[in-house]
């Protein structure tokens, strides 16, 4: 095992067509989770990963582990619970985006330090994590706290995206209040601009960070790594979970951070051009030659 991500899934209704849901709208059933997405990633580009989680035994809880395992997704550490699978649905109309989730009681909820046997960290080099999970429990907050700090007395690396979401519902106070208590555990924290702003405002993110830029790409250690090429954005959703796939992928491979920035751009830039959180993500034939020429 390479990988190890851990967190939340759910059931996915996807509108066809812009504008707010109402009756007569017709959805597209897909799933979407920002470990879920970083996992199918890795896995198109030949990464062994693992992906953690509670799914309901429900169609819906099916449909997320069977994608999974097809994907080439190691679940078998996924346990399933009498509690329902999350289900979110988003919609969108020209600049407007929005999202709806219903998570309350949800088994993804449940997840808690013991779900993570030590034997799940076996052979593993890389850990992500996101502020997801510590948002939506007290026992996810405390799984996260708990898995970075078996993950660094272990030796692997571990990466965190806050992935702030408002709509969990939630605030900046309190998201990096409860992010204090993992840092200390992290290697890399992997943010947009704007979301360090809202979490942290003028104070100086007290670990290493990956800050992303929109149009120009990233900046690491006080370097500005642009963008491959330009990108028509088609969809922004899912686009920071494919960076950082790519950011871990270049870590793996033993680049230099500014070369691992360059390949989370690579990644985004696919992700940005097509639509779904995860089904447009690149295999690593699509991507070989970008990769390949990652700055030294």
């Amino acid at each position: 095992m390479t990988v190890l991500t851990v967190g939340e899934a759910m059931a996915l209704l996807d509108p066809h067509g812009d504008g707010v849901p109402g009756a007569g709208t017709s959805f597209t059933l897909r799933f979407a989770g920002a470990e879920s997405n970083l996992a199918i990633a890795l896995a198109r580009l030949g990464v062994r990963v693992t992906w953690i989680s509670r799914l309901g035994k429900d169609p819906f809880g099916d449909m997320i582990e069977d994608g999974l395992r097809a994907e080439g997704v190691d679940v078998s550490h996924v346990r399933r619970d009498d509690a329902r699978t999350g289900l979110f649905l988003k919609w969108r109309g020209g600049e407007e985006r929005g999202v709806a989730y219903y998570r309350a009681g949800s088994a993804a909820s449940r997840l808690r330090p013991e779900d993570v046997p030590d034997e799940a960290l076996a052979g593993v080099r890389l850990v992500h994590l996101t502020g997801i999970t510590m948002a939506i429990s007290e026992t996810g907050r405390a799984l996260v706290v708990d898995l970075a700090r078996r993950a660094r007395d272990r030796g692997a690396i571990v990466l965190f995206d806050p992935n702030f979401r408002p709509a969990l519902p939630d605030t900046p106070e309190a998201a990096a209040g409860r992010q204090r208590e993992v840092l200390p555990y992290v290697d890399w924290y992997l943010t947009g601009a704007s979301e360090a702003r809202l979490l942290w405002g003028d104070e100086e993110i007290p670990v290493r960070t990956v800050l992303r830029v929109g149009a120009r790409g990233a900046v690491v250690d006080g370097v500005t790594v642009p963008p491959p090429r330009e990108v028509a954005v088609v969809d922004e959703i899912g686009a920071g979970d494919a960076f950082a796939a790519g950011f871990a992928y270049g870590l793996l491979a033993g680049r230099p951070p500014a070369a691992c920035a360059h390949a989370g751009n690579v990644l985004a830039a696919h992700a940005l051009a097509g639509t779904g959180d995860w089904e447009t993500l690149p295999r690593l034939a699509d991507v070989a030659g970008e990769l390949e020429r990652l700055p030294a």
